[in-house]
């Protein structure tokens, strides 16, 4: 179970960020050229949200069983000294968590903003800050997959 939700997890961040920069571009544009906030940048975001989501589940199921976090939660004072292990176990889910909430808060005042540049400046803003934190934080190097 557990290589299996990290290969899911490791597939699905790609189509996460392709998600992301969609929605973000699509804000961009919006912006630049005055459009009217429409039913594909509606649903650019909600996908997004819905990505995130996915993703984050999929993570914290990963918390609780992987065993490279079982192994480090049994001494967390050594862990903490090591980055990869402190990466893995804290600063990872910890940032994950923070842009996940980012992207939804986006998601949240973009609905409720009246004006179409509104809703394209709180999406843009939002998203991408949501991003880059999640951007800050994914374990590239680590993943098996990153190459992908």
């Amino acid at each position: 179970m557990y290589n299996t939700l990290l290969i899911l997890h490791n597939l699905l961040r790609w189509v996460f960020l392709a998600a992301a920069i969609y929605a973000i571009l699509r804000s961009v544009l919006g912006l630049m050229n005055k459009n009217v906030y429409n039913k594909s940048d509606n649903t650019a975001g909600s996908m997004l949200v819905a990505l995130a989501h996915t993703q984050l589940l999929i993570g914290i199921i990963l918390l609780f069983v992987s065993p490279v976090i079982q192994a480090a939660m049994q001494d967390m004072g050594a862990a903490m000294k090591d980055k990869t292990l402190r990466l893995q176990l804290i600063e990872h889910p910890l940032t994950m968590i923070i842009g996940v909430v980012l992207i939804q808060i986006g998601r949240i005042r973009t609905r409720k903003a009246y004006a179409d540049a509104d809703k394209y400046k709180r999406s843009l803003i939002f998203y991408g800050l949501g991003l880059l934190l999640i951007l800050s934080r994914i374990p590239w190097g680590n993943s098996p997959l990153y190459r992908f």
